[in-house]
């Protein structure tokens, strides 16, 4: 590994981070509309898409904080080699605990999306559609 692979990383994350804010903002704004059944001024969801929206956003806030943290992550390391002098172009070991805190919310947003279709949405589905037949 070398120093400029450090810096790409904490670049590539930086900017996959920026991507899912948006991405958020744009499946909140679509869920609303799409699953609004309210009139007027009473908008309303069918309370397990609710709930399954609330672990869809709930995936994806812990998508956007496993970017914010390995982002900082990696340049906090970034930063510590290049201030010990480490040659830009110098192979050296990243340490192993380095990405343990982003594969931990890699599995917690994985848990939250799993949840939300397999506890709530999948069910509703079904059961939407088998009434309907």
């Amino acid at each position: 590994m070398r120093l400029e692979d450090v810096k790409n990383a904490y670049e590539t994350l930086s900017g996959t981070a920026s991507s899912i804010v948006r991405q958020l903002s744009l499946a909140g704004i679509g869920l609303i509309w799409l699953f609004n059944i309210g009139t007027g001024t009473k908008p309303a969801l069918p309370h397990p898409l609710l709930q399954g929206a609330l672990f869809i956003f709930l995936a994806l806030f812990f998508d956007l904080l496993q970017y914010l943290v390995g982002t900082f992550t990696w340049f906090l390391y970034f930063r510590k080699k290049e201030r010990a002098g480490t040659p830009p172009d110098a192979d050296f070991l990243a340490p192993a605990w380095i990405n343990w805190p982003t594969w931990f919310l890699f599995s917690v947003k994985a848990a939250c999306m799993l949840v939300a279709y397999l506890g709530f949405i999948l069910p509703f589905l079904f059961t939407t559609f088998s009434a309907v037949s």
